[in-house]
């Protein structure tokens, strides 16, 4: 890839993993519907950690991308609709430390989300849940043509999201299925193609409290990204990754986690590491 895309496609593509509401943001029970009236909110705290990244081969190069972040994620279940659909909003608000190389460092707001879900299927004694999440991401956070690495993307973004959940006894399964749609900034002039991901955090509970799980990603683009109006050829970005899900009930009101992942396959994407601790709290 040329310099100029490889800045264009780091600048955008990475900056959606500190902002995305579920793109390898899923944990156990993320799929459990509330009663009405139910607020939550999960805050996260991670790192991304990529060293390197894979061209259309899978050979790397190297990259040195580093950001921290923080991001609130407020969850409110409205109501019902016919007594058996839950339905709601919720938020996400991402605020990072971006860095390329150990220098180009920016901090501040990146682009918030809004997102309202309704629950097509819970099942309270069979422990079934399927439900659809509509995340519409604002042009919030900062962005500046002369950065290598911004904190927004200076333009619209959507994800669709089906996410399923099956909590029998100690056993758990969250499984969502998320369809990405990028508009293109007018000042970058990056087409991202659209993408489909596949995550899953499969877990089981040790005790009542303490549960482990394994976190799987899978993304896909479904097109050559372009530049400027140059199509750039096998540029369709592909990564696998693997992970560790630990999470603990401190109260009946409040959790800790922490999970990791890595990138044990990628074309055209980032490489490295991701973690997050992540807190919840229902009031």
């Amino acid at each position: 890839m040329k310099r100029k895309f490889l800045l264009a496609f780091v600048a955008l593509v990475v900056l959606y993993f500190s902002a995305s509401a579920s793109a390898d943001v899923i944990d156990p029970y993320d799929a459990i519907s509330a009663p009405p009236g139910t607020f939550a909110l999960f805050s996260y705290f991670g790192q991304l950690h990529l060293p390197d990244i894979a061209d259309n081969n899978g050979d790397k190069s190297d990259l040195g991308y580093d950001q921290s972040y923080m991001a609130l994620r407020p969850v409110y279940f409205m109501g019902k609709i016919a007594d058996r659909m839950s339905y709601g909003l919720n938020a996400y608000i991402p605020f990072a430390h971006v860095g390329l190389d150990g220098a180009n460092n920016e901090f501040g707001l990146g682009d918030i989300a809004i997102s309202p879900f309704i629950y097509l299927y819970e099942n309270s004694d069979s422990k079934l849940y399927l439900s659809l999440w509509e995340f519409i991401f604002m042009p919030t956070g900062n962005f500046d043509e002369n950065n290598a690495v911004n904190l927004g993307r200076d333009a619209w973004w959507f994800q669709h999201q089906i996410a399923f959940g099956w909590y029998p006894n100690r056993f758990g399964i969250d499984f969502n299925i998320n369809y990405f749609q990028f508009t293109e900034s007018d000042i970058m002039k990056y087409d991202e193609p659209d993408a489909i991901e596949l995550e899953t955090v499969v877990h089981y509970g040790i005790t009542d409290k303490f549960r482990v799980g394994i976190n799987a990603a899978y993304w896909i683009g479904m097109d050559d990204a372009a530049y400027d109006g140059v199509t750039s050829s096998d540029s369709e970005p592909m990564n696998v990754k693997l992970g560790i899900n630990l999470s603990y009930c401190l109260t009946e009101q409040f959790i800790a986690g922490i999970r990791w992942m890595h990138d044990i396959d990628s074309e055209n994407y980032p490489t490295g590491d991701w973690v997050y601790v992540r807190l919840a709290y229902i009031f």
